[in-house]
């Protein structure tokens, strides 16, 4: 078990220039230790007045710094055996990637690249294990996201519930899990992008009109064409995008 500050005895904080809260610099300092590896998932952490002395802080900034780091999922603290690296689930593992997929623009054709492996995969396999309850599923999900887009709405929800609906129909929780973490972040990440895109395409029905295409693939169990028409449907979106974050980008330069 390695403690905090067991291999560094001088580790107290330096502060030069403008100061940050005591508590968050201490929170940046533990953060830091646990992404270098120096601290591991289940590691405990010195106890509050040790650590305090350790990093020649007041035990009250080190209480702060506990709780926040406890609120961000980064640590877990129980009365009796004090505070822990918290052990990381796969939700943990698949948001960590996603922070660094989507630190700049410059990644989006990276997160288009991992989409296009995991739903082409996905339409292959939904055509190959699809139910007729399945089927009738996606074409619902389909019809709410052309409702939205006549209503005005840019129907972000709704494309997205149905790309997690064709990877739901693979029958895979573990592939499920990993497509619904990237979409949620997907949103966030290139809304504002995909919102100029759908601004400035013509006839947004054909969105609706090639995911119908892709049920209608898997409804007839073809696994080849839906997996082609998946890759080219997020192709075009890729493209689209990529346009418009090359005009952000030049205009940020």
């Amino acid at each position: 078990m390695m403690e905090l500050g067991e291999e560094h005895s001088g580790d107290s904080l330096k502060r030069p220039g403008p100061q940050k809260p005591v508590y968050t610099q201490v929170v940046e300092h533990i953060h830091q230790l646990i992404k270098q590896g120096e601290l591991a998932p289940g590691d405990q952490l010195l106890p509050e007045r040790e650590l305090a002395e350790r990093l020649g802080v007041s035990r009250t900034s080190v209480r702060q710094a506990l709780a926040t780091l406890e609120g961000r999922g980064i640590i877990e603290i129980t009365p009796r055996d004090g505070a822990y690296v918290r052990k990381r689930s796969l939700e943990d593992v698949l948001t960590s990637l996603t922070e660094v997929l989507f630190q700049e623009w410059e990644q989006v054709a990276h997160l288009f690249e991992v989409r296009r492996i995991i739903e082409t995969q996905a339409a292959c396999l939904a055509a190959e294990r699809r139910t007729e309850a399945d089927v009738r599923h996606l074409r619902a999900l389909n019809r709410q996201f052309e409702s939205d887009l006549h209503r005005g709405d840019l129907a972000f929800e709704a494309n997205t519930r149905f790309h997690i609906g064709i990877v739901e129909t693979a029958k895979n929780p573990l592939l499920t899990e990993i497509m619904s973490t990237l979409l949620t972040a997907t949103i966030e990440v290139y809304a504002k992008a995909r919102q100029q895109s759908l601004s400035v395409t013509p006839n947004l029905s054909q969105f609706v009109d090639e995911h119908e295409r892709i049920v209608d693939a898997i409804d007839r169990q073809d696994p080849e064409l839906a997996a082609n028409l998946m890759a080219k449907h997020i192709d075009d979106a890729r493209k689209r995008i990529a346009t418009i974050v090359e005009e952000e980008l030049k205009k940020g330069a």
